[in-house]
């Protein structure tokens, strides 16, 4: 796929996608269980995505080795990307709002690069991984929107903050696929990278989040649902 479409998806995926949950955030207010769904659907999803087709298509190319260096590494830019916005936190006193834009900004450029280098690698699954992102990134522009219609900020101006913390999706899958197109070892580390990412971001942000904003069983029922989807997508 050429570099500059998926660069669009990629983009259009982190604005479309914030977007829209800032459209939800700003006009229902009681959207914990909704939330607690839509978060539990995505991470089932994405479970779906990184067990049947990065890491199976990252091990034929490249080989255990260079898919252990790709998760690893791939967690390791998580991990310092929330320090890093752990410690902005602590350093400046900002609305709740803009730091969760902030959080989301910095979260949606490696999101982009697993896109980028996946539509790449493994082109007959673009739909379905490019449909699981635009999923994940509605409840997150949810939560930023939120704090925001609060405080009675005008909606036109959370829209832009919402389009601002989207646009890094689609630097990062420009990378990503920009690295893809090098050989079959950089596919598969780049891909070994992405799952890493990914199942970093499903098993540490959207299933606790999930649970923790309700209670009840429905983000449990969510995950399931989620993954079963993926599995009707696809086959």
């Amino acid at each position: 796929m050429n570099i500059w479409l998926v660069s669009i998806i990629g983009f259009l995926v982190g604005v479309v996608g914030t977007g829209l949950g800032s459209l939800v955030g700003i006009f229902i207010k009681k959207t914990d269980k909704i939330l607690g769904f839509l978060l539990g659907l995505t991470g089932g999803f994405m479970m779906f995505i990184v067990s049947f087709h990065l890491f199976p298509e990252a091990f034929y190319l490249g080989g255990i080795y260079i898919v252990l260096m790709g998760v690893i590494l791939g967690i390791a830019i998580i991990v310092a990307l929330e320090s890093l916005l752990d410690k902005l936190t602590y350093l400046i006193s900002l609305r709740s709002g803009l730091l969760l834009a902030l959080s989301i900004a910095l979260h949606n450029f490696p999101e982009g690069l697993a896109l980028g280098s996946t539509l790449v690698g493994v082109t007959d699954f673009g739909l379905v991984l490019t449909l699981a992102m635009l999923l994940h990134n509605i409840p997150e522009g949810i939560s930023m929107a939120l704090p925001f219609s609060m405080n009675r900020v005008n909606p036109w101006k959370i829209m832009v903050f919402s389009i601002i913390a989207g646009a890094p999706t689609g630097l990062g899958a420009y990378i990503g696929a920009y690295l893809g197109t090098i050989s079959n070892t950089v596919i598969s580390f780049c891909l070994a990278l992405a799952g890493g990412i990914m199942l970093y971001i499903v098993c540490d942000d959207l299933i606790p989040k999930g649970k923790t904003l309700h209670k009840g069983r429905v983000s449990s029922v969510a995950v399931v649902i989620g993954y079963v989807l993926g599995i009707i997508l696809y086959f």
